[in-house]
This record gives structure tokens, C-alpha cells and sequence, in this order.
């Protein structure tokens, strides 16, 4: 009865389910292609297709197999209260006047208590003495800057004011998963009208690769993140990349990165040369933005890149900047990890090392 059914089930009904697949759920993908394969045998009778039938058939066994995880068991897990708010512009953002506690345990005992306080502007709060300056240091970027699995005192911000003992004003503006897209569409949106008060603006912002395919929509996070696109030769914002019909694009990209199969033909996480220059457009958005906002402005800029900018467009852009290269500094190896599975994000004597030389840079600088 099955034979007889699947006889009658046409083509086109198959080729649909099998692109469907592609978006909703890539399992339906490879039970589509099964099926289309076990139907052209049963008409045809060739070898061929029934081949291709018991092809298809393994790879959904095997998408079914969770291996990764048995392989990646690990006896850290962590525990973490955080809420997030979505703002019309910028996306998501920790929520405001909030204090959130991760706890960190190993093999069921507690290994860490992390505390992370959010201010009334959704940024993570750091130290300012009660010193009236007009001169501000705004850091932005991703999860490092943030100070991920960091107390509020251990973060590089956290670090920099309390050296500099007041003398500037200091604000942490960066978050988990944060690339410099979220900061642009701060600018463009007159979030930053607060900082009208500083007489003097330096700008710092932590680089890796990853944060290219974070402008991009090529990650599996922040698809409540602002897009940016070329019109022309300008950049402009359209929506996030949840908005239809780019939310398409992300689900395939889901699919595809969360498929065993497709993931060793095709790399979802890869960037090209259109990907990188819209990155360094970006910065340079912000830089032009931010001169408009206020005349005496700097820009700083650490770049943490394993593979030593690899990237020729990357490379060019920062070749005229004022830059501090992680690798050419003397941080010891131990400190640039917490050797947590699935974090892995600098210990606190990391930023407290940066710190030094990002202060040695501010003051030669300027």
C-alpha cells in the first residue's frame, strides 16, 4: 500500500518538501531526496537510484545521531539568569537597571559566581569617580570588552578607569555576540546624546575575525541585530536580520550549520571579500559619525587576530590606524583563556595587562 502511494505522490510535491527542508528543518531535506530516489527506482528499476535511496536514508541516520555531543561531553555547565530587551534600532541589549548572577560549576560544584550589573542605559556598569571631567573613553565590541564570565571588576573598562583615577569618564557600551553594527546603529539613531557632555571622545574597540561574519548574519546569534547593506556606495540600515525576507537566509544558515552532512561540503561561517569590506565600511561609519557628534574624537583600536590578519582588506584598514596587536604584547598564554568549554574567554589578569598598554597608547597618543 506504501508503494502504491508514494507511486502516486507527484515529483513537484517532493521537490517542494525538499526545499522546505532547506529552511525549516534539514532532516525533511534528506527524507524528501529518500523518498524521490525510492520513487525513480521503483519506475525505473535501476541501480542507481537505489544506491542514492540507501544514501539518503544513512545521512538521516546519521543527522539523527547527536555524536558531537557524546564527544563534546563536558562536566562544566553553567547557570545564568540574564534577560534581554530588543530595542527598535540597535536590537537586543541586557535589560536596564538589572544585576545578573552566572554561576559557573564542574562536576556539580560550584567553581564561580559571576555578577553582572546593567545600568539604566543597558550597558554594563563601570566605575566612575565622583571627579567632574569633561574627557570620556567609550569602549564597544563584543562579549571580551563586555567582560563575559568576568565580575563588574575584572573587566578591561573596569580596569582602565581605575588607573587613570578619574581622570576620565568611562563607559562600556559592548555586550555578548556585539559586533561594531550594534554601535553604528547607536550613532545613526542619536543613542549617543548623553556623551554630548564630553569635551573630548576616545573611542576603543576590540577586533577579532568573527565579528566580520557578525555584521554579516553568518553566525548563529544576533539575528535581532541590525543589517546593514550597500545602497550605491553608501551604507544604510535595513532592519534586522530577522526581518523577512532575510530571516529566510538565516534559517537555511541554520540548517546548514546545524546539519553533520552539509557542514562538510559547505562552510556557512565562511567570509568573502563583499562581507569584509562592508565590515570596514562600517568602521569607518562610525569614525565619520562620531567627528560629527563631537570634532575631538580618537579612535583606538585592539586587535586580537589569531591567524595574524589574514585578511589583506582587515589589514589595510588598520595600517593607518592607532593600534594594539594582542600578539605583539606580553600577556602569557595562560591568562588569554579560562579554559571553560564552550567559553574560553580572557581571565581577569588578561585585562588587567591590557590595560597597561592600552593606557601607554591613550597617553602617548594624545
Amino acid at each position: 500500500m506504501f508503494i502504491r502511494l508514494l507511486i502516486k505522490v507527484k515529483f513537484r510535491y517532493l521537490i517542494f518538501i525538499c526545499f522546505l527542508g532547506l529552511i525549516l528543518n534539514i532532516k525533511l531535506f534528506f527524507i524528501s531526496f529518500f523518498f524521490i530516489f525510492l520513487k525513480l527506482y521503483l519506475s525505473s528499476k535501476k541501480i542507481i537510484f537505489l544506491v542514492l535511496f540507501y544514501t539518503f536514508i544513512t545521512f538521516f541516520i546519521y543527522e539523527l545521531i547527536d555524536i558531537k555531543s557524546l564527544i563534546d561531553k563536558t562536566d562544566y555547565y553553567t547557570e545564568s539568569n540574564i534577560q534581554y530587551d530588543i530595542n527598535k534600532n540597535y536590537g537586543y541589549y541586557p535589560k536596564r537597571n538589572s544585576e545578573f548572577v552566572e554561576k559557573i560549576f564542574y562536576k556539580d560544584n560550584l567553581l564561580r559566581v559571576n555578577k553582572y550589573t546593567i545600568n539604566e542605559h543597558g550597558h554594563r556598569k563601570t566605575i566612575n569617580f565622583d571627579i567632574n571631567t569633561n574627557e570620556c573613553i567609550v569602549f564597544f565590541g563584543g562579549s571580551i570588552i563586555f567582560g563575559q564570565s568576568l565580575n563588574d571588576d575584572e573587566t578591561l573598562p573596569h580596569y582602565v578607569s581605575i588607573k587613570l583615577n578619574g581622570e576620565k569618564k568611562v563607559f562600556n557600551f559592548a555586550f555578548n555576540g556585539y559586533g561594531p553594527h550594534q554601535f553604528l546603529s547607536k550613532i545613526g539613531n542619536n543613542y549617543l546624546d548623553k556623551l554630548k557632555t564630553c569635551k573630548k571622545l576616545d573611542f576603543i574597540y576590540l577586533y577579532i575575525n568573527d565579528h566580520i561574519g557578525r555584521v554579516v548574519g553568518k553566525r548563529s546569534w544576533g539575528d535581532k541585530s541590525p543589517r546593514y547593506i550597500f545602497k550605491g556606495y553608501d551604507l544604510t540600515q535595513k532592519g534586522f536580520f530577522s526581518s523577512y525576507p532575510f530571516k529566510l537566509i538565516m534559517k537555511f544558515r541554520k540548517n546548514v550549520r546545524n546539519s553533520k552532512i552539509l557542514s562538510i561540503f559547505y562552510d556557512i561561517e565562511k567570509t568573502n571579500k563583499k562581507d569584509q569590506l562592508l565590515f570596514v565600511q562600517i568602521l569607518d561609519e562610525i569614525e565619520k559619525k562620531s567627528k560629527n557628534i563631537n570634532i575631538n574624537s580618537n579612535f583606538y583600536y585592539i586587535i586580537w587576530d589569531k591567524e595574524n590578519l589574514k585578511y589583506e582588506i582587515i589589514n589595510n584598514f588598520f595600517k593607518s590606524k592607532k593600534t594594539l596587536n594582542i600578539n605583539n604584547l606580553n600577556i602569557p598564554i595562560k591568562y588569554h583563556s579560562n579554559n571553560i568549554p564552550g567559553d574560553n574567554h580572557p581571565k581577569k589578569e588578561f585585562n588587567e595587562l591590557l590595560s597597561n598598554e592600552l593606557i601607554k597608547l591613550l597617553l602617548v597618543k594624545n
